[in-house]
């Protein structure tokens, strides 16, 4: 009686040539575990660096004077204007200015909003995260499990779809009102190997950065109109124009006049023009038409007033005689009635 062959697949029989697998790894669990010989380069500080103290007393362990950071260098100049709240509220910097940390101390923090990168690369420095939260149910009358969408700024596009991160408020454009804060947990690449997040001071003081160039651009100007050699040499050299008519040397107010009859020179003039420039006496920004002095502007106006405050009480003298009549008239009427 014959019996069936015992048959082996060849795979078993021929020498395996594929290296064995990998262990699978967690992408979450992946993305804890460091990589030394990654990251940001950062600027070399000494070890004994300390932005709170004054130029004199910085001195490194070389015995040589070290200079500020830039952020901390922007942190440490005051600005001219109020700062946004928005940029103040979670600043902890102690080297800010002391009418800057006053206008800190009058902020409030907002709750903290954590939550989920949903979508990412499809648009240049914005993501989108999905924050949980819940919603009323009018029908029911019951709270239900929901969530809500927002776009988020990442300035240096260091999230991915997956990351559970911490966000700031922060009105960046029309429709991107929220900045990233800190990524609570990665998904898949480790946070050190990503483009490092700004943090609150960090994006305190590039606005700060930002505001200072366009103060200087503007004080620039002014001093171009007023004819001003240097500023207007320091604006082409920027690729700016210093604006139509300026010249060295010459201011375009000089030798206006107030409606009192003195003269005032160019520093004490109003910057009427587009980007910052004055004009000519009597042209409006455009050169369409020429305008008189403001004494005839306002005589005009005050004759325009009275012409219609009279108006305004002939009217009602009239409307108060003609009440006065129908009220006799209705008197009348009633008399004969009767």
């Amino acid at each position: 009686m014959s019996r069936h062959a015992l048959s082996l697949p060849l795979r078993t029989l021929a020498p395996s040539t594929r290296s064995l697998a990998s262990q699978w790894t967690c992408r979450r669990c992946l993305a804890t575990q460091t990589d030394a010989s990654s990251g940001a380069p950062t600027e070399t500080v000494p070890a004994n660096y300390d932005p709170t103290l004054p130029f004199s007393q910085r001195i490194g362990p070389d015995g040589k004077h070290y200079s500020l950071k830039k952020s901390d260098r922007l942190l440490k100049k005051p600005l001219k204007q109020r700062l946004p709240p928005q940029f103040l509220q979670h600043s902890t910097s102690e080297i800010l200015h002391e009418s800057e940390r006053a206008m800190r101390d009058d902020t409030v923090r907002h709750k903290k909003i954590v939550g989920v990168v949903v979508n990412s690369g499809k648009m240049d420095k914005t993501v989108t995260v999905r924050i949980n939260g819940q919603k009323w149910n009018t029908r029911i009358r019951k709270m239900f499990p929901d969530h809500i969408q927002h776009l988020v700024h990442d300035p240096n596009n260091s999230l991915v779809t997956g990351d559970v991160v911490e966000l700031h408020r922060l009105k960046v454009s029309r429709k991107v009102e929220h900045v990233v804060a800190s990524i609570v947990s990665p998904f898949g690449t480790p946070i050190e190997s990503r483009p490092p997040i700004p943090t609150a001071d960090e994006r305190l003081a590039a606005y700060k950065e930002y505001r200072f160039k366009k103060l200087q651009r503007r004080e620039l100007r002014v001093k171009a109109a007023e004819g001003k050699a240097e500023a207007i040499r320091a604006l082409k050299k920027k690729g700016l124009n210093p604006g139509a008519g300026v010249e060295e040397g010459v201011g375009q107010l000089e030798n206006a006049e107030y409606g009192d009859g003195q003269t005032k020179t160019p520093s004490e003039g109003a910057i009427l023009g587009e980007k910052g420039q004055k004009l000519p006496e009597g042209v409006l920004p455009g050169g369409m038409r020429e305008v008189g002095k403001i004494d005839d502007w306002s005589a005009e106006k005050k004759a325009e007033y009275r012409r219609l405050r009279a108006e305004e009480s002939r009217n009602l003298s009239e409307a108060k005689e003609k009440e006065a009549e129908l009220n006799e008239q209705d008197l009348e009427t009633r008399s004969t009635s009767r």
